[in-house]
């Protein structure tokens, strides 16, 4: 049995802790109040004082008195200039200005480098105190340090809560952080309380690290590690405690924290438990207090999603002769350079270094599907590379190295499901942590585990691994050019699998559901499907780069060690991506070459490593959002551009697809005799408030059905209930079936089709592409014959590429086939949403205002389309339009709603001669009816 002892010591140093990781997190809670994201350069600001404090006393023997307050202002600078530096990047969504944080933790990060040395024997000197000695009291030890906190930390706090609850500041603050729009009108000017808050922010952190570090014993080499990614940790758990909200909770949540920190770790000190256990405890708490905020308190999606914005080649561009020659032309030279590494090395150690080069490209595109094309964030992406790593050495004392790297990759792809299943209740700002803390989590529980590794090392045992050295072949007879061909050979095999999976079905569904899950729903594909695929893909590749680690070491002897999973490292491969262009191929490329590969080239130390990568996202992110493949793009179609006047080129005609009327009569379901729509009861209750109230509408064969109503009748709640895409009561059949219970992905596979009143689409793929996501109801593109090449992916990607270019054809938007939804109006996008209509053969369409936000003179031909449509798929329609002109000349029946509930039924000439829906709606003026001003 363990002999777990509850040490009053234990208690107390936790309590005490825990008003300190209450103080961080603090800060944390004034930058998102203010801007909405989680400052994780925070922790970096506090070391940067509390290491200029040391230098100052110690190297200049500057007064306590003098190098305290230095200490307090270098904080607060640094955060004035954080907060000047990121200005421009507080429009922006907020995942940009997260990734942006991240940046500027390198930034000061180097800046402390730069500093001096306090003392030759720093890591032998002790942080600096006020207070010195210790005492015992009721039987508990009490230290100086921790006095310091008793005396500062409760009086801070509740000066802190008073500030931001009851001062003008404080109502400031947060009527900027709750609408900065009202509060500018207001008279409040935003960017001074914006500097204010982020200068006080930054004197906290440098007060919290200048609390921390003697209490913990650091020295003062080792400050830096007092304010870690573990503080981090603890301090997030004190401050999801307040939902980033509340200061009273967030200081339970950091005693919590404190407390069962200290005394996990005093246990598995001990030997009582394992090491590491702490750092366990802590994330499963943390998981349980995310799990509690849900869904309900995550952050809008279209603020945290990082895209690549890049803007396609022009269509008539990728029909010059010279675009393959420009494409194909950089491959090979890119190519070339990475064949003649070997060859030009003047010393195999140099070798070794650049064998972290293909690696960490690996990483990096496991980055490209998980942020680029999924829209999460990761920040512990090393721990799904350190389970590939040590459960491939693990495996491969016996087994073949192949055998054992698929285990590894297999233990990867597991551990991503696990993480990715959050994704499904929370998202952005919430599952990044979550990632952070798995990865905490990897390298201090799982890694220095007795039975994976000694001490965290773990030596692949080449001579027991069969097969092992048959792998390699060398080009001057030693291992470590074959270790680096090797590690280049699997990483052109990724890029070439990863650059299958973006061109098919799969590609396309997953982006789709980052761009918008209502409609990629709609479109019949699974979010919480695109979801998992995402975490599992980029868990494999990042497993699969775990378990070429080893040959990468820079020591020549096939091992990993704790120092090769650092948080460090999740942070710069994000930098790889940000830099490169989220969501590229290219992009993973180009910022490896720029962030990993240029460093070793010139002998970089860990100064010029963060140089680059620190600087570079904060550049890219700032001036270059889209990446370095924004401007190789932008060059290329310039340099095009050019020789194509020069050579007066014109791209050729292509000729115009096939009607689609053979299409869709060929592919349509047969119709049914059942009923297509049919609600009795229908109710939807949100937050206790009734938006809808028992309401009973049909829709019957070959009938377009409008549906009528002021704003905020409920028209739009009706159309997402029987979508599924709000919980409701009653009942809703489709073709005599109940769908109540199904999830709207597999509603719209019965045949319910639905077009959104803001017809946003998917803004990241193209008009072609957005057919070919609705024709996967068609065929649904299968995982392992998507990343393979294998039949039947291959004919199916060619038989939904000539079907979405007939539809395209047929519709008119021949130009725009290969345009981001993005860069369109909305006029189009409408239309691009009516081809997909047609793609899923929907047999009941759902259309929300179709020609909202479209000029009158092309509202007049979305009648006609429609009713065309309607034809060719032998549909039926519930249609909601406040264009009354069109609404009346195309429906069969009319019902109008007021207030949650239905008000009138009827055909046109019945609804508007009924006096309740004059009154209600309509009003008594007949040229509101009548309207067709063509010459608007």
């Amino acid at each position: 049995m363990l002999g777990l002892v509850l040490s009053g010591d234990i208690v107390f140093d936790g309590l005490v802790q825990g008003l300190v990781y209450a103080l961080v997190a603090f800060g944390l809670l004034l930058i998102y109040r203010a801007t909405g994201v989680i400052n994780f350069a925070h922790g970096q600001i506090g070391a940067f004082g509390g290491y200029l404090m040391a230098v100052l006393q110690i190297r200049y023997d500057v007064a306590f008195g003098v190098s305290l307050p230095l200490a307090l202002l270098a904080g607060t600078v640094l955060g004035v200039v954080s907060e000047l530096v990121l200005r421009r990047l507080f429009t922006q969504p907020r995942l940009l200005l997260f990734v942006a944080t991240l940046g500027l933790t390198q930034v000061i990060q180097l800046l402390q480098l730069r500093l001096p040395i306090p003392d030759e024997q720093a890591s032998s000197v002790t942080f600096p105190v006020l207070i010195v000695g210790s005492w015992e009291v009721a039987g508990v030890s009490v230290t100086g340090p921790q006095v310091q906190v008793l005396l500062v930390v409760p009086a801070l706090m509740a000066f802190l809560g008073w500030l931001f609850l009851k001062s003008p500041f404080g109502m400031q603050v947060r009527a900027s952080a709750d609408n900065l729009s009202a509060a500018q009108l207001a008279g409040i000017s935003v960017r001074k309380v914006s500097t204010k808050t982020w200068a006080l922010a930054g004197l906290l952190a440098a007060l919290s690290a200048l609390l921390i570090a003697p209490m913990q014993g650091s020295s003062i080499a080792t400050v830096q590690n007092a304010l870690g990614p573990k503080l981090l940790l603890l301090s997030l758990v004190a401050a999801m405690f307040g939902r980033m909200k509340s200061f009273g909770w967030t200081l339970v949540g950091g005693v919590v924290a404190g407390v069962v920190d200290r005394l996990l770790l005093s246990w598995s000190l001990g030997g009582d438990l394992p090491m590491g256990s702490n750092v366990a405890l802590l994330f499963l708490i943390l998981l349980v207090v995310l799990f509690t905020i849900g869904r309900s308190e995550s952050m809008r999606d279209s603020g945290w999603q990082l895209t690549n914005k890049v803007r396609a080649a022009r269509q008539e561009l990728t029909r010059h002769p010279l675009y393959r020659v420009l494409t194909w032309g950089g491959v090979v030279a890119l190519g070339a350079l990475a064949l003649a590494v070997p060859i030009i090395a003047e010393k195999p150690s140099d070798i070794l270094k650049f064998t972290t080069v293909p690696v960490f490209l690996i990483v990096a595109l496991s980055i490209t599907i998980l942020t680029g094309w999924g829209g999460q964030l990761s920040l512990g992406q090393f721990g799904f590379v350190a389970l590939g790593s040590y459960s491939t050495i693990y495996f491969a004392n016996g087994l073949p190295y192949w055998t054992a790297s698929l285990i590894g990759v297999s233990v990867g792809v597991a551990a991503a499901v696990v993480i990715g299943v959050p994704a499904l209740r929370v998202k952005g700002l919430y599952l990044a942590v979550i990632t952070l803390g798995f990865g905490l989590v990897i390298r201090s529980w799982f890694i220095v585990a007795d039975k994976v590794a000694d001490g965290g090392t773990a030596k692949l045992n080449v001579d027991r691994a069969k097969g092992f050295r048959l792998l390699f072949f060398t080009v001057k007879g030693n291992d470590f050019d074959g270790a680096y061909y090797f590690c280049l050979l699997i990483a052109v095999v990724a890029i070439l699998l990863v650059w299958r999976v973006r061109r098919t079905g799969i590609g396309r569904s997953i982006i789709a559901t980052r761009d918008n899950e209502n409609s990629a729903a709609a479109f019949t594909v699974s979010p919480q499907r695109a979801k998992l695929l995402a975490f599992a893909m980029s868990g494999g590749l990042a497993a699969l780069a775990g378990a070429l680690m080893p040959l990468a070491d820079r020591s020549g002897q096939f091992k990993v060690d704790l120092l090769a999973f650092e948080f460090e490292d999740s942070l710069r491969i994000v930098a790889v991506a940000v830099v490169g262009g989220i969501g590229s191929i290219t992009g993973a490329v180009l910022g490896t070459l720029v962030i990993i590969a240029v460093p070793i080239f010139f002998d970089g130390t860990d100064q010029v490593q963060l140089f680059a990568s620190g600087f570079g996202m904060l550049i890219v992110l700032l001036y270059f959002p889209s990446g370095l493949i924004s401007i190789l793009h932008s060059f290329r179609d310039v340099l095009l551009s050019w020789i194509a006047r020069r050579t007066d080129w014109t791209p050729p005609v292509r000729e115009r697809g096939a009607n689609v009327v053979s299409l869709a009569n060929s592919t349509a379901k047969k119709p049914s005799v059942a009923m297509p729509l049919r609600t009795d009861g229908l109710t939807v209750n949100l937050g206790g408030r009734i938006i809808v109230e028992g309401v009973d509408l049909e829709v019957r064969s070959g009938e377009i059905v409008g549906l009528i109503g002021t704003n905020g009748a409920g028209k739009t709640t009706i159309l997402n209930a029987v979508s599924g895409l709000l919980p409701s009561t009653g009942v809703v059949e489709l073709y005599g079936r109940d769908i109540a219970n199904l999830s709207a992905h597999r509603r719209a596979r019965l045949g319910q089709g639905r077009a959104f009143q803001n017809a946003r689409l998917f803004a990241s793929l193209t008009v072609r592409e957005t057919v070919m996501v609705a024709l996967e109801s068609r065929q649904r593109s299968l995982f392992v014959p998507s990343v393979l090449g294998l039949p039947p992916s291959p004919i199916a990607e060619r038989r939904k590429r000539r079907e979405s270019d007939e539809i395209i054809s047929y519709l008119g938007l021949g130009r725009y086939a290969d345009s981001l939804l993005g860069e369109l109006s909305t006029g189009t996008r409408r239309v691009v949403e009516l081809g997909a209509l047609i793609a899923l053969d929907s047999r009941l369409l759902l259309l929300d205002e179709p020609t909202a936000g479209v000029a009158q003179r092309e509202t007049e031909a979305f009648g006609p389309l429609v009713q065309t449509i309607q034809r060719e798929l032998g549909a039926s329609i519930l249609i909601i339009e406040h264009d009354m002109p069109m609404v009346m000349s195309i429906s069969d029946r009319i019902y109008c709603l007021e207030a949650g509930r239905v008000i009138a039924e009827g055909d046109p000439k019945s609804i508007r001669e009924n006096p309740a829906v004059i009154a209600s709606y309509l009003g008594t003026d007949e040229r509101a009816i009548q309207r067709s001003n063509t010459n608007d």
